[in-house]
């Protein structure tokens, strides 16, 4: 896959995760309040290092059609890594996945030292501008913990609507909490005047 250019909005810069971010990750990846809603438990230094190395090793081996991809969330006002996002329609690149074709997810995360002022509306749209404009997708999902109430008004305030509901019992990830899959079609999305 080519180089990515990072995605530049009014506050912030999204760009793809490097080993320079690791001490950022650590910082909210382990933070209890960051990952309450997320699908792991905190992660220790170790653990979150490991998670960084996967999501770069997913990223090189993406091309442009089946792709993983970690972006580190930058304020642009103080340069610092404040969360990060994923965008992936395949879990092993560059084999296809289990999502169909023209389909991707969605996924992000903001240090709660940064919560409650619109930098993951503001993210989480500028990834779902680049995954229809950069990267031809038809629809975008995104799951939500069903308690996590601002990530789901996060969502439906970008034209996301529930598509699937899970029970607790369905949870795969430990939590034991009901969740929904969000859904946002292409269509929807330039009929809003986002296109």
């Amino acid at each position: 896959m080519e180089p990515l250019a990072s995605i530049v909005t009014q506050r912030l810069e999204l760009r793809l995760l490097t080993q320079v971010d690791a001490a950022a990750l650590r910082g909210f990846r382990g933070h209890a309040d960051a990952v309450r809603y997320l699908s792991h438990q905190p992660l220790a230094a170790g653990q979150t290092d490991r998670l960084l190395n996967d999501l770069l090793s997913r990223a090189e081996r993406s091309t442009a059609e089946w792709f993983h991809l970690g972006w580190a969330v930058v304020l642009r006002s103080t340069g610092a890594v404040i969360g990060d996002g994923r965008t992936w329609n395949t879990t092993e690149p560059p084999l296809p996945g289990g999502l169909p074709g023209r389909c991707a997810s969605l996924g992000y995360v903001l240090h709660p030292d940064y919560h409650g002022n619109g930098y993951g509306r503001e993210a989480a749209g500028a990834l779902v501008r680049w995954l229809f404009t950069e990267c031809g997708t038809h629809t975008i999902y995104a799951g939500v913990y069903e308690p996590n109430t601002a990530s789901r008004r996060l969502l439906e305030g970008l034209g996301f609507a529930p598509d699937h509901y899970f029970t607790a019992s369905q949870d795969t990830h430990g939590k034991a909490l009901a969740s929904w899959r969000y859904r946002l079609d292409r269509t929807a999305w330039t009929l809003a005047g986002n296109d």
